[in-house]
């Protein structure tokens, strides 16, 4: 009796499926060449159903019956292609996803290099792009170690596997061709076009700029400064921040643990609907740290909002606030190293920025107003204690008067300083050296930068793209600096390009330079520098294959570094302009689309200074292949670094010992397995050669490296 009861309804189950759902399947393949994507997510939108497509691209999924439901297609490197269905009872469909390859149309699209969207081909500056399927394959949780891997010219410094902390010992600073190494401030990090510059020791903070909160990332290998102004001397890195462009809703959950006792998690989700978005992400990090005493704790919070007001405006806002706690382990040489144990030297920061845009769009006017605020609160066991902000206005409107033109004119109000105790200063008194406190311990400073400026960009005769453009920049303390940049590109043919630029940076001095702390000098003059480059890209295989080359040359002057004090006395070391500086160099990279689910990439740079020069690698190069079988994801990459100085007295090499150069090989790996279309499981390498190396002298970055976590997304 009840087993026939079971059988009933076990049959009356499988007639309820057959009866209220039916069968779809077809293939998913590249609508260009028609080759099969294995390994493609089919998806019902806003649901955890979905399947995995085969070696050929063939996918087969059960839909209900007489529902309206939208399936979406997903590949790494194609743009998602979503189709609704309603699928009646009894009735099999057929349907084929045709997925275009988004890899190279997102590259040839940027806007750090007008302020507007513009074909990377008309622009003479040189520009490299990350793209969201390289920073989402990658197992990175801060943007910061994916510049020095994959764009040429770039170096950034690494003290362990997570945290880059601040003060002594500090890393994520950034040397571009050779310019930024050290204070950093002679770049510009921006957050969607804003500078994001701590207003008393004007640099950006590393530690704030999460993978989940980035679209992409767009890098200008030289001089910014035309359309950015002060800090955009020796180019620009511009972090596009995510929005929810779709309707419906998604999420996403990530989770890893590895060596050290390192724990990292992402949640993040997005809703939009008619004209209202919303995006918000959450990151907490943690480690122990390689070494004694350098454990690192850090959360982040993310939140964008949008809503179009009609097809010609919109209005967007969005705010990071980051909490961070960082222990220095300090220099394994160190002569004191009672101040670095049980966890001595630490910092507490906590740094919000927001910002708030109204862009127009119209057929020949578009632009936009942006209003940012960034502020940091600052405390480290040294008993400092500090307060700085930096806020401002960006106006700015792209006009188009006739046809292949480009006419850019912009306004800019930047406000930047702060607040900090002990500033502490030496003095003589019966001839003794005495310390004391400074005329500016806990007093506020302010300065402020406003310009104004204009570009024209036009095109001739369909290949020949002119571009000029000048600034005024005026500064409350050195008053007016004029800026010009001029620069061409000439499309030879469809797959042939040659740009030529000459264009010149300054960067005007911070608080903490002129102000804060032997060696302080409040007679500082802004520095600056020409930028002279050559550039040629060349398309092949109906741009699958790309490669392109760059020579450049620099000339400086009045660089600030701190020097013995010419003067002799109090104090003995002390910030001047010393004269000018000459790089030159050469960047080479290319990549190879072999199969849709086979990517190679490839990159090197060399770099002559006139001295040695801190994390300005004389050869860098680094390779990367990318491979896609079934539901696994295989990911390789190296990096190779030559003549790195990590200490140097920066008048000769005579003085420098062996260890104080680095040359070494890394090789890392990430393998990712997709369990479910809406799970994978990845597991990572970094250093698998087990390399001994340094980035920042005295502090040696940690061997082998292994980390496994998961990643759940909701469409």
């Amino acid at each position: 009796m009840i087993k026939n009861r079971i059988i009933s309804f076990a049959a009356a189950m499988l007639l309820g499926v057959t009866a209220f759902s039916q069968t779809l399947s077809g293939f998913v393949t590249d609508k260009e060449t028609g080759q099969p994507l294995p390994g493609a997510t089919v998806q019902v939108v806003n649901s955890f159903k979905g399947v995995v497509t085969a070696s050929d691209g063939e996918f087969i999924i059960t839909l209900p019956a007489n529902k309206n439901v939208v399936l979406k297609a997903t590949y790494v490197g194609y743009e998602p292609l979503a189709k609704g269905f309603i699928v009646g009872e009894g009735e099999n469909l057929e349907f084929n996803f045709e997925l275009k390859s988004d890899v190279y149309e997102q590259q040839e699209v940027i806007v750090t290099g007008t302020r507007v969207s513009t074909s990377r081909s008309n622009i003479p500056l040189t520009t490299s792009v990350i793209p969201e399927t390289e920073i989402e394959s990658s197992s990175e949780i801060n943007i910061m170690p994916l510049l020095g891997n994959t764009v040429p010219g770039v170096f950034v410094t690494e003290r362990g596997i997570t945290g880059f902390g601040v003060a002594e010992g500090a890393a994520g600073k950034v040397s571009i061709r050779g310019v930024g190494s050290g204070d950093q401030s002679r770049l510009l990090i921006m957050i969607d076009g804003q500078p994001q510059v701590m207003g008393i020791f004007g640099h950006a903070f590393p530690d704030m700029y999460q993978t989940s909160n980035i679209e992409k990332v767009e890098v200008i290998r030289g001089p910014g400064s035309l359309l950015y102004g002060s800090n955009a001397m020796g180019g620009v890195i511009n972090m596009i921040t995510k929005k929810q462009e779709n309707d419906g809703f998604n999420a996403r959950v990530s989770a890893s643990a590895g060596s050290f006792a390192t724990i990292r998690g992402t949640v993040t989700a997005g809703y939009r609907k008619n004209n209202f978005s919303v995006y918000a992400a959450y990151n907490h990090d943690q480690t122990d740290g390689a070494r004694e005493n350098s454990n690192f704790k850090g959360d982040n919070a993310y939140l964008a909002l949008g809503y179009r007001i009609n097809p010609n405006f919109d209005l967007s806002w969005t705010s990071n606030y980051s909490k961070f706690y960082a222990v220095d382990p300090g220099p394994v040489n160190t002569s004191t190293p009672e101040l670095y144990a049980n966890n001595g030297a630490w910092a507490d920061i906590g740094r919000v920025n927001s910002i708030f845009t109204i862009n127009n769009d119209f057929e020949k006017v578009n632009g936009h107003l942006k209003i940012f605020y960034n502020q940091g609160d600052h405390e480290l066991y040294t008993q400092w204690v500090s307060t700085d902000r930096n806020y401002g206005i960006s106006l700015f409107e792209g006009l188009t008067l006739f046809k292949n033109n480009l006419i850019g004119v912009g306004i800019d109000w930047n406000q930047y300083g702060g607040i900090g105790s002990p500033v502490m200063v030496p003095s003589m008194v019966d001839g003794k050296v005495q310390w004391g406190p400074s005329e500016f311990n806990n007093k506020w400073i302010d300065v402020n930068e406003k310009a104004a400026y204009v570009f024209i960009q036009q095109t001739l005769f369909n290949s020949i793209t002119l571009n000029g453009g000048i600034r005024y920049n005026h500064h409350s303390l050195y008053g007016g600096n004029w800026i010009p940049q001029l620069g061409a590109t000439w499309q030879a043919s469809a797959d042939n390009e040659i740009k030529v630029l000459v264009s010149k940076g300054f960067r005007s001095p911070n608080v903490k330079e002129l102000y804060f702390f032997p060696p302080a000098n409040p007679n500082l003059q802004p520095e600056s520098m020409w930028n002279y480059e050559l550039g040629y890209t060349q398309y092949a295989l109906n741009k699958k294959l790309k490669a392109s080359a760059t020579i450049f040359f620099i000339n400086g002057e009045n660089l600030i570094q701190t020097i013995p004090n010419p003067n002799g006395g109090i104090p003995p070391m002390i910030n001047m302009n010393t004269g000018k500086f000459e790089n030159y160099g050469a960047e080479l990279e290319a990549s190879y689309r072999i199969k849709p689910n086979l990517n190679v990439s490839a990159t090197y740079s060399y770099l002559h200074t006139d001295v040695p020069r801190i994390s300005s690698p004389k050869h860098q190069a680094t390779a990367n292949v990318s491979y896609l079988l079934g539901k696994f994801n295989f990911n390789i990459s190296t990096q190779a670094i030559a003549g790195l100085y990590t200490l140097t007295d920066n008048k000769s090499t005579t003085d420098v010992v062996e260890e104080e150069i680095q040359n070494y090989v890394l090789l890392n790996a990430k393998v990712n397995y997709k369990l479910l279309p809406s799970l994978s499981l990845y597991v990572s390498a970094d250093n698998i050669l087990n390399t001994s190396y340094s980035a920042i002298f005295g502090y040696p970055m940690p061997g082998l490296t292994i980390f496994g976590g998961l990643n759940f997304r909701l469409n």
